[in-house]
C-alpha cells in the first residue's frame, strides 16, 4: 500500500516541476528581470495605458496580467483590508512601452533637497522667537510637521515620463517560449 501511494504522489507532484513560458527584461543582452507566474509586474503601453498586478501567464508573445489591487472591503462589522480582483488582461509583449524602475530620479533628488530646505528654513524661524527652552522643542518638532505634511504635496521638479526602463534599443523584451517535453 506504501508503494501505491508513493506512486500516486510521485505522479501526482509531476506537473509541479515543470517549467512554463516567461518573458526576459535585457540591457545589451544581459537579463536584469524575469517575468513568469505569479510575479507583480507593471507596465505601460504603447497607448498610454498603465496596468498593474500578478502575471498569470505568459503564451503566445503575450502576457496574461491577473489585475488586482489592496483596498478596502465592506463587511458587517465595518471595513477590512482585502485583496480585490478586477479580471485579466492580455497585452502583446511588442505593446509594451516601459516597465518602472524603483530608482531615485534627478527630479526625486531635486524636491528632496527643496523639502530639506523649507523644513530646516522653518525650524530656523521658530528659533527666532524668544520662547523657553522646554516648549522651543515642541514648536521645532511640530513646525517641521507641519512643512513637512505642507510640502508633501508641492514637488517643483517633475519628471518628463515615468521613471523606468523603456523598450527599444537599449533595453529589450524577449519572450521565452519552453515547448513541452516529449
Amino acid at each position: 500500500m506504501k508503494y501505491i501511494l508513493l506512486l500516486f504522489f510521485c505522479i501526482r507532484t509531476v506537473p509541479l516541476f515543470s517549467q512554463n513560458d516567461f518573458v526576459l527584461l535585457k540591457k545589451n543582452g544581459y537579463t536584469i528581470d524575469r517575468f513568469y507566474n505569479g510575479k507583480p509586474i507593471t507596465v505601460y503601453t504603447k497607448n498610454q495605458n498603465t496596468y498593474s498586478g500578478f502575471v498569470f501567464f505568459c503564451r503566445d508573445d503575450s502576457i496574461i496580467i491577473h489585475l488586482g489591487y489592496m483596498g478596502l472591503k465592506p463587511t458587517l462589522f465595518g471595513n477590512t483590508i482585502d485583496s480585490v480582483f478586477m479580471g485579466f488582461v492580455t497585452i502583446a509583449v511588442k505593446d509594451i512601452a516601459i516597465i518602472p524602475a524603483k530608482r531615485m530620479t534627478g527630479a526625486d533628488i531635486g524636491n528632496l533637497i527643496f523639502k530639506a530646505g523649507f523644513i530646516i528654513g522653518g525650524i530656523a524661524v521658530v528659533n527666532q522667537f524668544n520662547i523657553p527652552v522646554p516648549t522651543i522643542y515642541l514648536a521645532q518638532f511640530a513646525s517641521a510637521l507641519a512643512i513637512n505634511f505642507a510640502t508633501q504635496y508641492i514637488k517643483p521638479f517633475k519628471n518628463k515620463h515615468p521613471p523606468g526602463y523603456t523598450i527599444g534599443k537599449k533595453f529589450t523584451l524577449e519572450y521565452i517560449h519552453l515547448p513541452p517535453a516529449k
